[in-house]
């Protein structure tokens, strides 16, 4: 009887199991936390309509489960022994391991959430370590996905969780068996952004926080505190803990009340990097504590932003002839449109956004004047010499041309510029009328001497009649056309929006050819010397292509001359150690790297010598080789070359990004060949299959290993790699 007994009890388990796997909605994930080598709990938060639940459950330990819903009650049995019937909150610590199960009774098929909590049979230490003291200590979970850590619907933007799902990775979980407070701590870097929560407790809980260095202590204060039991299902609670200083957070649990179990969520947002940034793919900005993006824009298009939930700092620059220039700063307030206007002659800009958390949408608008992609000057030319091209030009032949007073940035007069081509002795009449809100608008027609830029003829008009005209018999050549506001007295700081005042310009223009038109005879000599010219020009146009095919073809013999040599960098140490400068074999190398490029893969990576770290996918390889200190050209850098193979895909915006995974981040010095970098990242744009790339990178900092990750957009969507060895600076058997 005693076999047969068991025999069913595996049997039911096996079934569950089977069950477990099969549902969609019945979902139950263990939570397993390492501290001094112990297994310490296991947790669980599982929405599911399924009315069975099991744990396994070992001698001694506490367990606390709760079921939320309206009408339902559950039992509860260990080993089959009934422990709680008709209930919905259970308590207790078991004599003996066996399994837990609980059934649920829900005759009204309501949605239920089971919260469930076994205590650890190890607890953390009762004794606060000083500054210093080496600690075991708790191992959190990173997000480097923003995007995935950041709940749109969250009041405080807290990271999303789910109802029923809960990650090992962001728990840890303890029992306080006495009046006596536990401590637990974790290592934080600058920059670092803390996340807690209260998961669940039985009982009540206050948890303080100690900030700690190798000698100082400074006490953060009592960030999370419940008076009653409580769980993140019915009393969400978030804080977050901006880091300013490397170090150690101990954190200190105390309850007033025995036995009491409890569930610490911990995510911590490590500081990104800034990064490019493309509105068209991507509209939507998500971070923590800081983001610097940097957007390839120009001086007409104004950019949008509307922040969820939460205000977002901000700061803002421009690049102007080169120059980062100070724009603006502020805060974008949520449920409204933030507008961010360019400084003149701007081609990028880089915004700063700083905050607990941020989400933000953004958009783009265009302010250029008649689809010109200028916003049209406030005057005319001041000499004939002025280059004209950035007013924009009124097409005589449509009949009509749209623009705007951008008032957010001053513009309040536009100037248009009108080309008329034809033979001398032609007649042309051109008319403007407006459209719009022509009671505050004057307009003025202007005729131009191409000579000396005399005013042949100006015409001011304003509204006459319920209409805003003007009409000029002009001769060919340039001339202008002008609209402007008129008493226009609301003060506008700049860069605060406004609604932009729209117009439209109706254009009629008509042409009398009169005269003859002008025909001259070429030449004998012209002829002649066209024919010889035309073949002189024709060479000369040959020419690139010439000088492009003979490079190819040199690189092609190159590359297979360094196929046959094998171990370049060993011979390039050679010949530092013969006393053959750096400079020269920094030359040297850079001309082998793209000679390389043109091998296969495997022969390119031979011809170098080992690699010290390999990294191979089905889309990507990488491969990288530490070089000889002596060939950077900074003092104290650290010289390293760095291949990438695209094997299957098409990759844009794609960066390399040179990760420090301890200690102080990595700062790029130099790249060979030379690709845009900005801190540890490396942009390589983008990439197609076959692609292969071979780039020497000079390295500063304290760090003693760098991580090496491949991220951007393959084939449209967001991909990354990242190599599973670490390259160290300095081996360990060195």
């Amino acid at each position: 009887m005693m076999q047969g007994g068991k025999q069913l009890v595996n049997a039911k388990a096996i079934g569950l199991v089977l069950l477990f796997f099969c549902s969609i909605y019945s979902l139950s994930i263990n939570k397993t936390l390492e501290y001094a080598e112990q297994e310490n709990n296991h947790a669980q938060f599982s929405d599911s309509n399924s009315n069975n639940h099991q744990w396994n459950i070992t001698a001694g330990q506490w367990y606390s489960i709760e079921i939320l819903c309206e009408t339902c009650t559950a039992d509860l049995t260990h080993n089959e022994a009934i422990l709680f019937e008709e209930a919905r909150q259970f308590m207790g610590q078991v004599n003996t391991s066996g399994i837990l199960e609980l059934t649920i009774k829900n005759n009204n098929a309501q949605n239920v959430e089971v919260i469930s909590l076994l205590a650890p049979n190890e607890t953390f230490p009762t004794i606060r370590p000083p500054p210093g003291e080496i600690r075991p200590l708790v191992e959190i979970y990173d997000c480097h996905q923003t995007d995935s850590c950041i709940d749109k619907e969250s009041s405080i933007l807290a990271t999303y969780l789910g109802t029923g799902n809960l990650n090992d990775e962001f728990y840890i979980n303890g029992l306080l068996d006495s009046e006596q407070s536990e401590f637990l701590g974790i290592d934080v870097e600058v920059g670092d952004n803390l996340e807690l929560s209260i998961a669940y407790s039985s009982s009540d809980i206050d948890f303080e926080l100690y900030f700690q260095d190798q000698v100082n202590e400074s006490y953060l204060g009592s960030i999370l505190a419940t008076s009653t039991p409580t769980n993140f299902l019915e009393n969400p609670n978030v804080v977050f803990i901006p880091v300013t200083d490397s170090g150690r957070i101990i954190i200190k649990a105390t309850s007033q009340s025995v036995n009491t179990l409890w569930s610490l969520k911990i995510i911590n947002h490590p500081p990104t990097s800034s990064m490019m940034w493309n509105l068209s793919e991507q509209n939507e900005i998500f971070g923590h504590t800081s983001k610097t993006v940097i957007i390839d824009t120009n001086d007409t298009t104004a950019l949008i932003f509307n922040p969820t939930n939460v205000p977002t700092n901000y700061s803002y620059q421009c690049l102007v002839g080169g120059t980062w220039l100070s724009a603006g700063d502020g805060i974008m307030q949520p449920a409204k449109e933030n507008w961010l206007f360019p400084l003149p002659n701007s081609s990028a800009i880089k915004l700063v956004f700083t905050g607990s958390a941020f989400h933000l949408a953004a958009q783009s608008d265009i302010f250029a004047d008649s689809q010109s992609g200028y916003d049209a000057p406030s005057l005319p030319p001041m000499r004939i010499s002025t280059d004209n091209s950035s007013w924009p030009t009124i097409d005589l032949t449509k009949p009509t041309s749209k623009g705007e007073f951008t008032t957010s940035i001053g513009d309040t007069s536009d100037v248009y510029k009108m080309e008329i081509t034809a033979w001398e002795d032609s007649v042309h009449f051109v008319k403007f009328e407006i459209e719009g809100d022509i009671e505050s608008l004057e307009i003025e027609m202007i005729s131009k001497d191409l000579v000396d830029w005399s005013d042949i003829e100006s015409k001011t008009k304003t509204i006459v009649n319920g209409k805003l005209q003007v009409a000029m018999e002009v001769p060919r050549g340039t001339h202008f056309f002008r609209i402007s506001l008129i008493n226009y007295t609301t003060n506008i700081d700049w860069g605060n929006y406004t609604p932009p005042i729209e117009y439209t310009i109706l254009t009629t223009y008509q042409l009398v050819d009169e005269g003859e038109e002008p025909w001259f005879p070429p030449d004998e000599n012209a002829e002649k010397w066209g024919s010889i010219a035309r073949w002189i020009f024709g060479f000369l146009f040959l020419t690139p292509a010439i000088y492009l095919l003979i490079s190819v073809q040199k690189k092609k013999l190159f590359a297979e001359r360094l196929k046959s040599k094998k171990q370049r960098l060993e011979w390039l140490k050679i010949q530092l150690d013969k006393g053959i400068s750096p400079k020269q074999n920094r030359r040297l190398l850079a001309k082998s790297l793209e000679a390389v490029a043109i091998l296969d893969w495997e022969d390119a990576c031979e011809t170098w010598g080992e690699a010290d770290v390999v990294y191979r996918t089905e889309n990507v390889a990488i491969a990288a080789w530490k070089l000889d200190p002596r060939i950077a050209k900074h003092n104290d850098s650290w010289p390293v070359m760095i291949g990438v193979y695209i094997i299957k895909g098409s990759w844009e915006i794609s960066a390399l990004r040179l990760d420090s995974p301890k200690g102080q981040a990595w700062k790029i010095d130099s790249v060979t060949p030379r690709f845009l970098f900005s801190g540890d990242e490396i942009f390589l744009d983008s990439m197609n299959a076959g692609n292969k790339t071979f780039v020497s990178v000079e390295l500063s900092g304290t760090a003693s290993s760098v991580d090496i990750e491949l991220n951007g957009r393959m084939d449209g969507k967001p991909a990354a790699s990242r190599a599973a060895q670490t390259l160290y600076r300095i081996n360990e058997e060195e």
